[in-house]
């Protein structure tokens, strides 16, 4: 039997992307228990969030008041649900095939230790994509990522950032977890930055001296 897990997406402001993307979902995962985020849109995208799991569910709906960003969002899905395996998913991902599920549950089946798993990168400590990775960390994409909930609470949380997990998942390596890469591009089309490229990252002062620094090799 597999282990029980839960979706989830985040949703700011593109209520066609969270509708072609819980669509598509649904079309090959039909019984996996949604939740939707919005967080803080309008009055219109909350009735179309609860109108897309009354529609297409098993599923729930949480509203913020205000914009949580990303990363804090995704941590309050994990805490919100008690699913073993949570899958995280961007509001522009697309699931276009079949397998996407049983594909993660091998890896946590196969490794006890697997935290999380995905199209994994290389970053700098600062979240910038390296090449290659030497001298780097290994990174988790989270727009189509699957991890143990129970070893998340342990660890530091996804924040607001450019790589919202990035320090999340340094902890877990040090502390001996493995981050495992999955073809998920074999699985979804990810348009990519559908909502930053239309209302920013919203990353303020730091995220702007941020890359800046990046930018000086500092």
């Amino acid at each position: 039997m597999r282990t029980p897990l839960w979706a989830a997406i985040v949703h700011y402001r593109t209520p066609e992307l969270i509708q072609h993307a819980v669509e598509a979902f649904r079309r090959f995962h039909p019984g996996v228990p949604l939740l939707l985020i919005d967080n803080g849109s309008t009055p219109e995208s909350a009735r179309l969030l609860h109108e897309l799991v009354e529609r297409h569910g098993p599923g729930e709906v949480l509203l913020n008041s205000t914009n949580l960003h990303h990363g804090p969002a995704m941590d309050q899905a994990v805490r919100h649900l008690e699913a073993p395996l949570i899958l995280l998913l961007d509001s522009d991902a697309i699931v276009v095939r079949e397998g996407l599920l049983d594909r993660f549950h091998d890896v946590f089946e196969a490794d006890p230790r697997a935290y999380a798993a995905g199209k994994m990168i290389w970053m700098d400590s600062r979240g910038f994509d390296l090449p290659r990775p030497a001298g780097g960390h290994p990174y988790i994409r989270p727009i189509c990522m699957m991890l143990r909930r129970d070893l998340y609470r342990a660890l530091p949380p996804f924040e607001r950032h450019g790589a919202p997990c990035l320090r999340n998942m340094i902890a877990a390596v040090a502390q001996g977890y493995h981050l495992v890469d999955v073809p998920v591009l074999d699985y979804i089309i990810h348009e990519g930055r559908g909502t930053a490229a239309r209302h920013g990252y919203g990353l303020g002062l730091r995220g702007r001296l941020n890359h800046l620094l990046h930018r000086l090799g500092l």
